[in-house]
């Protein structure tokens, strides 16, 4: 983790702060590189146990365990995708398309679904999301509660191992800043999981 350590220390490369997105905001504040986050974020993703990004995902972004879970390759099958307005909307304001995407992603990977369906579209109703739009056979204008983000167990337990692992080094972050930095780099991880395919090059 010391690789981690230094980045956040030396804070060098800040990513941009977007107003609307609370979590991409505080884990810019620390000042991590872009790819020492997809490092963090493979650590948190690939952990092992039930109900946690790779168990449910698979490796790679495909083949996991939980029937309907997204295949990460191809966001553009994603229901925020669809719910955002799709490929019309991307190709109209690229830049702005996927501000929103990542700050409703970022909240559904940091507070699970259960929260997200009871906070999110009310708390950003700059967020304008058709479920009518949706394509895929669930077309409720919710998520999956199957869908844990970071809250499970066992990634829990990882978070907070690495919490452990950065305070022995010197640095410590509160829970609060752990949570944040831990789902904004899940999601710049799954990023890179992008296929560039016909079903996919959002992120490519």
């Amino acid at each position: 983790m010391r690789w981690l350590l230094a980045v956040v220390c030396v804070g060098l490369f800040v990513l941009p702060v977007y107003a609307a997105d609370p979590i991409a905001d505080n884990a810019a504040k620390l000042g991590i590189a872009k790819e020492q986050l997809v490092k963090l974020g493979d650590e948190v993703f690939n952990t092992d146990g039930e109900n946690t990004c790779l168990q449910c995902h698979g490796k790679g972004g495909t083949g996991g365990t939980q029937a309907g879970a997204a295949d990460l390759r191809h966001p553009k099958t994603w229901r925020v995708y669809q719910s955002l307005g799709g490929d019309e909307a991307f190709k109209a304001d690229k830049d702005k398309f996927i501000k929103d995407m990542e700050t409703v992603l970022h909240d559904l990977i940091r507070n699970g679904a259960t929260q997200w369906n009871q906070r999110l579209p009310r708390e950003h109703k700059e967020i304008k999301l058709d479920w009518e739009k949706v394509t895929i056979p669930d077309k409720a204008d919710k998520y999956n509660q199957m869908m844990k983000g970071i809250t499970s167990e066992p990634m829990a337990k990882k978070i907070k191992d690495i919490q452990d692992q950065l305070g022995k080094e010197g640095k410590k972050l509160n829970p609060q800043q752990m949570r944040d930095l831990s789902a904004f780099a899940d999601f710049e991880y799954v990023k890179t999981l992008d296929d560039g395919s016909a079903e996919g090059g959002v992120f490519k």
